[in-house]
């Protein structure tokens, strides 16, 4: 006889507790009425949400009642000899927060369809509460001050963060905690991944995040899947369910690669005007994807850039060397200010965290994204890094897989799918991205250029002059 924490198959899931909590502290057990749940993830949202879908006899939207102001504490997990908070859904301790009730809609005579929308409790008390303070000293810590201060976020969640290498001075007038968090965001750079500045701040069924992409590229894979993993048999003869877990249930390609937006928006390259309003003079500081590749960290370790370094045929200069993305802003050198000659804290750090940042969170959003479905367990999380073996589709090359798609991603947004009407089912939809690519990098060498104008390049001029249009009439 199979044990509770044995898994029988791939997407096997069970519901521990799911318990709502009205505003007057009454309680109400209801994991026999759920239908599903959903549960989201996303590296660029600071909380988690999700749905609860219950089929509901007793009218307990107007019994209970139930009015976007309750708790529910949630408890899910795959099948597991040693459960932890990083490997299933624990809302227990800290209730995630009713906020809308998104449907209600009738079935038959007596039952309805209920949807509840739920979210972090940090997500409500950032909507209730600002920060009108002063702060200085390293923005990772500054962040966790924001999220455990009582009068803010007060949250008691596992927080894990990643070092800041700059020291700040700033004052936050009246913003909200999120908005405070955005700001530390756009001046930090990292201690541990080479200065990387592209900070994150997101929640995930384990906790909260201050991480950046370069840092979690660092990570070592956490979970592998395979393109038409057939079932395989263990040496008991039955179904290997793990094998069964890594199996891509199916996949689609979300971004083409597009060189007019990523020149637009920054990714290719960029410029940046600087003006220093208390030496009275501009900088000019230039970014390119290519030259900085290699200071950047990437999911495949060894990776290739996804953009070719050949010179245009037009132009004979790279793409990199454009001007088609320009910032500008000002800085008032903040350590002038200062009396002594060794003033600790930065000004706002513009010169060494805007063109990388935006590029950086440009290159997983528009370089190579996948939307992946695969078997549901509770222990993968949105920042996870996996890999992917996705099998070649063209029969002009002798590969066995795709060099473009296989290789390492990062899980930038996830659904949890928990299904209990019918076969209980647990799926995992979910965005996975990168920024390089496995193999050698493109060709950069440029051959057969007067084969593309078969003119010779000449140019033409018409003028629509009157001779023009008595030969028009004419005709």
């Amino acid at each position: 006889m199979a044990r509770d924490d044995e898994l029988k198959y791939a997407g096997e899931f069970r519901i521990d507790e799911c318990t709502i909590i009205t505003h007057e502290g009454f309680e109400y057990n209801i994991v026999a009425l759920i239908e599903a749940v959903n549960f989201y993830e996303d590296i660029y949202s600071a909380t988690v949400s999700g749905s609860i879908i219950v089929k509901d006899t007793t009218n307990i939207v107007m019994n209970f009642p139930i009015i976007g102001q309750e708790r529910v504490r949630l408890r899910i997990q795959t099948p597991q000899a040693n459960p932890t908070r990083e490997t299933m859904i624990d809302f227990t301790s800290s209730p995630l927060y009713i906020y809308k009730i998104n449907m209600q809609e009738g079935l038959n005579e007596g039952s309805q369809v209920i949807s509840l929308e739920f979210a972090s409790s940090e997500g409500l008390r950032n909507q209730t509460s600002r920060i009108s303070q002063s702060y200085s000293g390293q923005p990772s810590d500054i962040v966790e001050k924001i999220l455990r201060d009582e009068s803010y976020l007060n949250s008691k969640k596992e927080l894990t963060t990643e070092p800041t290498a700059n020291n700040v001075k700033i004052v936050f007038p009246n913003y909200k905690p999120f908005k405070c968090i955005r700001h530390l965001l756009n001046i930090s750079n990292s201690a541990v991944a080479n200065s990387s500045p592209s900070y994150l701040f997101y929640e995930t069924a384990a906790g909260f995040n201050f991480r950046t992409f370069d840092g979690l590229c660092k990570e070592p894979v956490k979970f592998f899947f395979r393109e038409n993993v057939a079932s395989v048999l263990n040496e008991k003869k039955v179904v290997d369910v793990k094998l069964n877990l890594e199996t891509i249930v199916s996949y689609q390609i979300v971004t083409s690669k597009d060189t007019y937006k990523n020149l637009q928006n920054g990714m290719i390259a960029s410029k940046l005007i600087e003006h220093d309003i208390y030496h009275k003079k501009l900088d000019l500081h230039k970014y390119d994807y290519l030259t900085n590749f290699d200071t950047d960290i990437h999911p495949d370790e060894g990776g290739s850039p996804i953009i070719a370094a050949a010179a245009d045929l037009d132009t004979n200069k790279p793409i990199t060397d454009s001007d088609a993305k320009l910032y500008v802003t000002s800085t008032a050198s903040g350590y002038s200010f200062s009396e002594g000659e060794n003033y600790p804290y930065q000004s706002d750090n513009r010169n060494q965290t805007l063109q990388r940042k935006k590029s950086r969170k440009i290159q997983f959003e528009s370089g190579v994204a996948l939307n992946v479905e695969v078997p549901g367990q509770t222990s993968i999380h949105a920042g996870d890094k996996i890999r992917l073996e996705i099998g070649a589709t063209s029969t002009l090359v002798q590969k066995d897989e795709d060099t473009d798609l296989t290789g390492n991603y990062i899980v930038t947004q996830l659904r949890h799918s928990f299904n209990q009407s019918g076969d209980a089912k647990h799926s995992i939809v979910m965005r996975v991205a990168k920024d390089s690519k496995q193999g050698s990098p493109y060709g950069n060498s440029v051959q057969n250029v007067n084969m593309l104008y078969q003119d010779g390049g000449k140019a033409t001029t018409t003028s629509t002059d009157t001779e023009y249009y008595s030969q028009t009439t004419a005709v």
